[in-house]
């Protein structure tokens, strides 16, 4: 029985130590042991035990016994488990009240329906109340206790929670079609704006709703909503417009601060897509002040993005100490995914190769290769390795590096999409073997602000013998934009 092998394994060591003081072990204690001791279940272990411990019984027998260590387990756990999880809580005193109420002892279940209300307070699941409290209005109009001051506040309670579930499916169904409409905008043209049309409808809604069912639920619901539709409707300008109000909204006003923190990054990373430079320096004096007080979970969740964005804005605004101190505090963090891991190494190199700091790139590319191996094959790491060869003046060294790639390039199964690095790389061994040759910006190497190692300014840099960053700080002044809000 899968059922039964998955329950005893989940009991955790107290819950275990409760079944084997109260339960009817002497009765099951082989099927128990059995199946605690197995590693794995499968149908070998059913017919192991029945075979090794009831040889003299049917297979009906022991099928029972089966049901019945199940039946036994559940009721050991229900009635003596100390857990602290509310959850279960309201659970064992809603299965007491059930029994107190089906034998019509209607003044002990109040109790224990009250009870488990009051453990549901810690919980805040709006459905599960609302029959909490309708069990209790139920059981108070048959007690011999009922005041009516009791059951109109009931009453009231239920109206509240009722009208809290109303607008919740109401967000719901708003939040669907919104999804929708924009996934709908992206499959089908829609030159007479007609979907957008509808979309915008469908944000104004959800914020008349928050509005008039003021939640955090309602108001976080309204804030991703008028997010969606600017990202998937408007132009990255209007979409700044519309992100520093919003920024400012859950600034002031009561929204939950998971929220809050979240607007800075969109903010943020839109204003490094817009040029709006001025503005970030603000966010980060702003936010910085709230960073020793993060929870755990805002840690996981808004740091990372947050340290990253002021990365990337430190090292175009040169400063490369403050960029290079912020990219290890993120390569620092636990349970990483390898993919942002990878994108943070890449974001130290390039920072390393700016500051012409060649042996700590070359350092940081070694420290990538041993903790994600597979990385030594990786094309985008054998250039930042190429580059750094250059920058430490190993011509011949380069050259090899160089050929290497080449052959790496052409076993790739993506060939073809990877013709501008041959293109590149034509040009730059013309550089090392000291050609005379004009330079030709190759337009496929042209990389979003998020991208720090920009290889045509690279390779211009080293031709035209100018400092490389000059070049990267040169490019960043002239994406800056003054915005009118």
């Amino acid at each position: 029985m899968v059922a039964l092998y998955e329950l005893i394994h989940g009991m955790a060591k107290e819950e275990k130590r409760l079944y084997n003081l109260h339960g009817r072990n002497s009765r099951f204690t082989q099927i128990y042991k059995g199946y605690l001791t197995a590693t794995e279940y499968s149908k070998n272990l059913d017919r192991d035990l029945y075979a090794k411990h009831f040889s003299t019984f049917s297979k009906a027998f022991y099928s029972m016994q089966k049901n019945a260590l199940l039946d036994d387990i559940l009721a050991v756990l229900l009635e003596y488990s100390n857990s602290s999880h509310e959850d279960f809580n309201v659970y064992r005193f809603r299965a007491k009240y059930e029994v107190l109420k089906y034998r019509g002892l209607h003044d002990q279940a109040l109790d224990y329906i009250q009870s488990a209300l009051e453990a549901d307070e810690k919980q805040s699941v709006p459905l599960q109340r609302l029959r909490l409290l309708e069990d209790y209005r139920d059981t108070l109009a048959q007690s011999s206790e009922a005041t009516w001051e009791s059951y109109e506040a009931t009453l009231q309670k239920i109206s509240a929670v009722q009208a809290a579930l109303a607008a919740s499916e109401q967000v719901f169904q708003l939040r669907q079609k919104l999804n929708i409409l924009v996934t709908s905008s992206k499959n089908t043209k829609d030159p007479e704006h007609k979907l957008q049309a509808v979309a915008l409808e469908t944000v104004q809604s959800l914020q008349a709703l928050s509005a008039s069912q003021a939640s955090p639920e309602t108001r976080t619901a309204a804030f991703w909503a008028e997010y969606q539709y600017s990202k998937a409707f408007e132009d990255k300008f209007a979409l700044q417009k519309r992100l520093v109000t919003m920024e400012k909204q859950a600034a002031k006003e009561n929204f939950p601060k998971e929220v809050r923190l979240e607007a800075v990054n969109l903010l943020m990373e839109n204003s490094l897509e817009c040029g709006d430079f001025l503005l970030i320096n603000g966010l980060i004096y702003k936010t910085q002040k709230e960073l020793d007080a993060l929870t755990p979970h805002l840690r996981k969740h808004f740091l990372p993005k947050y340290l990253e964005l002021c990365s990337i804005y430190h090292f175009y605004e040169n400063d490369l100490t403050l960029a290079q101190k912020e990219i290890n505090e993120l390569i620092k963090l636990e349970d990483l995914p390898q993919e942002d891991l990878l994108r943070y190494y890449f974001h130290k190199m390039a920072i390393l190769i700016a500051a012409n700091l060649p042996r700590g790139a070359s350092e940081a590319i070694a420290e990538l290769i041993e903790r994600v191996p597979k990385t030594d094959t990786d094309i985008t790491v054998k250039m930042a390795e190429l580059i750094v060869t250059i920058n430490q003046n190993n011509r011949e060294e380069a050259l090899v590096r160089l050929q290497r790639l080449r052959s790496l390039l052409r076993k790739s199964t993506d060939a073809r999409k990877l013709s501008h690095y041959r293109a590149f790389l034509d040009m730059l061994q013309k550089y090392l073997q000291k050609k005379n040759f004009p330079y030709q910006e190759i337009t496929a190497l042209e990389t979003d602000w998020n991208d720090l190692l920009k290889l045509n300014l690279w390779l211009k840099s080293k031709i035209d013998n100018s400092f490389y960053y000059n070049a990267i700080l040169s490019y960043w002044q002239g994406r800056k934009k003054i915005l009118n809000y």
